[in-house]
């Protein structure tokens, strides 16, 4: 992920004025509700967590494959720095937390008129279709021809990486770029990677595949929660359970797993929406209930580690902790500041998610070129250098692809 979140926190903030939502720069917010603005910087750091998980095993030369072998060759700091990039090996949890935060922000509005309206709140399915598609298109168009034009010039200087020809099984495996009309035509349409794969080496946009279709599915989930919070809950745990023990449904093609995994994922992001009630009091669940769940995220890391959808929902219940607890730490007047001055970096945030991996192979290319042997770097310098400049890149790019658009889409007050 998105991951990065793929959702304007915004949305989240903005105060609610029936019949029109009044952006938050203008419109004092409820005393009851808290300011959001720490929401940016949270994912501001999930994106750079991510962008980190992947320069460690693109600009150096790893554990497994390089320091395991040779551990002596690295000074003492050299070994500490190799022990404390471990943390980055969670790359797919951070997505995780994108999937939570997206529910939240995306219902959070709607819980604000849910909980004031209640069965005459109306659901403005253009306007909120509208939105995504602003929302998601400008940077993902962009980030595919990023993604053609680098990918084409690392191909034209024969770098092995885009080949499947380097000495890193990883990579290998991982490094397949396709750039046929038919998937560029798939991830446009949100098919990757079930049906097309990822755009070429863009790796991170199979979290836009979840993420969209939780937006086409949230309509009917805020039908279902109109009418009882509780009932939309038990339908998303339904569906989990019933993709979770019958992973292949009877479906054409690449549907019969697409669609389970889809409704599994599902309780993930429906957590984040979950909160959204519990904040706006829709419904009595305390929020120190949520809360108490973050604990999860230093003890899952210590089970089997692996990327499937059990140990990601216990992923997702943890971050739904951590988002409660910052709730509660802002309610009881304690300063996230620090978090609120990261907004520029949560601002960014999506476009960094979707550019930085194809930046990352064509610098891992040309490092490999530079040896003999073609290996990457024992030192962590190129680490540093590479994310520094992918953010560059994504935060110049993000004025032209993602802050006109989200300018465009704040409504008017009246």
């Amino acid at each position: 992920m998105n991951p990065d979140d793929v959702v304007a926190t915004s949305e989240a903030t903005a105060a609610p004025a029936p019949p029109v939502v009044i952006a938050p720069q203008v419109a004092a917010r409820p005393a009851t509700h808290p300011p959001l603005l720490f929401l940016d910087g949270l994912r501001g750091l999930a994106a750079v967590f991510v962008m980190l998980h992947h320069a460690r095993w693109l600009l150096w030369e790893g554990m497994a494959e390089g320091y395991s072998l040779h551990p002596e060759k690295y000074s003492a700091l050299g070994r500490l720095m190799a022990y404390a990039s471990s943390i980055f090996r969670y790359g797919h949890e951070a997505v995780i937390f994108f999937f939570v935060l997206s529910g939240f922000v995306i219902h959070l509005s709607s819980a604000k008129r849910l909980c004031a309206e209640g069965s005459a709140a109306r659901f403005d399915g253009a306007g909120y279709l509208w939105r995504r598609v602003r929302r998601l298109y400008p940077p993902l168009i962009f980030a595919m021809l990023l993604t053609f034009a680098l990918d084409r010039f690392g191909m034209a200087l024969g770098f092995p990486i885009y080949s499947g020809q380097t000495l890193y099984p990883v990579i290998n495996g991982a490094i397949q770029p396709d750039h046929g009309v038919v998937t560029a035509l798939g991830n446009l349409a949100f098919l990757m990677p079930a049906w097309v794969p990822c755009w070429g080496t863009d790796g991170p946009l199979w979290s836009l595949h979840f993420e969209w279709w939780f937006y086409m599915l949230y309509p009917l989930l805020w039908l279902l929660s109109r009418r009882s919070v509780a009932l939309a809950g038990a339908t998303v745990g339904t569906l989990f359970a019933v993709s979770l023990f019958w992973p292949n449904w009877p479906l054409p093609g690449a549907a019969a797993q697409a669609v389970p995994q889809i409704f599994t994922a599902l309780l993930t992001w429906s957590m984040g929406a979950l909160l959204a009630d519990v904040v706006t009091k829709r419904t009595t669940l305390p929020l120190a209930w949520l809360a108490a769940c973050t604990p999860l995220l230093l003890i899952v890391p210590l089970t089997r580690h692996d990327h499937g959808w059990t140990t990601s929902t216990l992923y997702g219940l943890g971050f739904t902790g951590l988002l409660a607890l910052c709730l509660q730490l802002r309610a009881r007047g304690i300063s996230l500041r620090w978090l609120d001055c990261l907004k520029p970096l949560g601002d960014m945030s999506y476009t960094l998610y979707i550019t930085h991996l194809p930046i990352f192979v064509l610098l891992s290319g040309w490092l490999m070129s530079r040896t003999p042997e073609g290996t990457l770097p024992r030192h962590f310098g190129w680490m540093a250098a590479g994310a520094l400049l992918t953010m560059v890149i994504a935060y110049a790019a993000h004025f032209l692809v993602e802050r006109p658009f989200l300018s465009r889409a704040r409504p008017r007050v009246s």
